[in-house]
């Protein structure tokens, strides 16, 4: 048996060493077909993490900040405050329908009817059913009307939908959204059966949103649509085309009739109006009390997620720092070490991918 002389094997761990401490394999990767381009951002949003057994969060926290960013420390499993979403108008008291994740764990609202600005409070929200009702502090205009409900269990595959709502604020701008299509099954994701699938194109920020019928009466409530990226990644390629769902309209009234019978017994019934006339109904929304210098900056969202070896090497297995826009919730770029490299060691990679991070933000040192 041949054994190394012991000048080589000296050199050998010696060129590991250096390697460990040269090498982390990091890259950055741009969202080329993102809609938002890069803008002035100054406010951060940093989601908490779930498992941090290295304490790599207050060192991530610790790097934006010294990039310039104002940054807020939120949890990952709630909404953060300020999300944009979609409502409609029930009652003439000024009782505003939306969907419970758009509102999240705040007890009060902003909204935007027909132009003009409200303040409310949540009257009820349900986690469960994701249905709210909330409540204008002052008086609606005299040109909102609340819309009306088609009061009937009965869905038909292939019947012609639309809906209107606030998508992609950051894109799009503030403007309401009008879209149509056809309900393409009467069950949800799983087969729900609390709700529709429909191919009227929705996007984040029409959560919440009336679907209406041909005759502009409310069948639904729009709840969500499939996240084509996390679809590709568990498919392995396939990318869903304009799948949406909404909340059935019978389940709406069950909800309302259940959490306020009196606000039930006020609602319309099977009355259809035209675009012009809903549009004027259809509210705006932002969880909490929101101002308008808020409404101004734009916001970057950040998601870190590593998975580490409890090894003398003190490596990652994978890193990665996922940096979206606040308002459309694209992803704009992320950076990282995608998989494990046993060249590389924890520090490194941390240095080299914030480094990435900061040429992409153009904030480098």
């Amino acid at each position: 048996m041949s054994i190394l002389p012991t000048r080589v094997v000296l050199a050998i761990v010696t060129l590991v060493v250096v390697l460990t401490g040269c090498m982390s394999s990091t890259k950055l990767v741009k969202n080329e077909s993102a809609k938002v381009k890069y803008q002035d951002y100054s406010d951060l949003y940093f989601l908490q993490i779930d498992d941090d057994p290295k304490n790599i969060g207050p060192k991530a926290v610790s790097e934006f900040q010294s990039m310039g960013f104002n940054v807020k420390v939120v949890p990952a499993d709630k909404p953060i405050e300020g999300t944009q979403g979609t409502g409609f108008v029930i009652s003439s008291e000024g009782h505003v329908l939306t969907c419970a994740h758009v509102i999240g764990d705040e007890t009060t609202a902003t909204l935007w009817i027909n132009g003009v600005r409200y303040e409310a409070d949540v009257l009820n929200s349900d986690a469960e059913k994701d249905l709210a009702v909330l409540k204008t502090r002052a008086p609606l205009s005299a040109d909102v009307r609340p819309l009306s409900f088609r009061n009937s269990s009965v869905y038909r595959i292939g019947a012609d939908v639309s809906t209107v709502g606030y998508p992609l604020g950051s894109v799009l701008g503030k403007s309401i959204r009008y879209t149509k299509g056809s309900i393409s099954a009467v069950s949800g994701i799983k087969d729900n059966p609390s709700q529709l699938q429909v191919s009227a194109q929705t996007q984040p920020g029409n959560s919440g949103g009336p679907l209406f019928d041909q005759q502009g009466v409310v069948i639904g409530v729009i709840q969500q649509t499939l996240n084509s990226a996390r679809i590709m990644e568990e498919t392995g390629g396939a990318l869903p085309q304009n799948v949406n769902f909404a909340i059935k309209g019978h389940v709406v009234l069950d909800y309302l009739k259940a959490s306020n019978g009196a606000l039930h017994g006020t609602l319309a019934f099977d009355q259809g109006h035209g675009v012009d006339e809903l549009q004027k109904s259809v509210a705006r929304v932002r969880s909490g009390i929101i101002s308008d210098e808020f409404e101004s900056k734009p916001k970057l969202v950040v998601r870190l997620d590593y998975i580490s070896f409890w090894d003398i090497w003190h490596r990652f297995r994978f890193f990665a720092v996922r940096v979206f826009d606040f308002e459309s919730q694209e992803l704009l770029f992320a950076a990282g070490q995608e998989r494990d490299n046993v060249l590389s060691n924890e520090d490194k990679v941390f240095q080299d991918t914030f480094q990435e991070v900061r040429k992409a933000l153009n904030r480098s040192r």
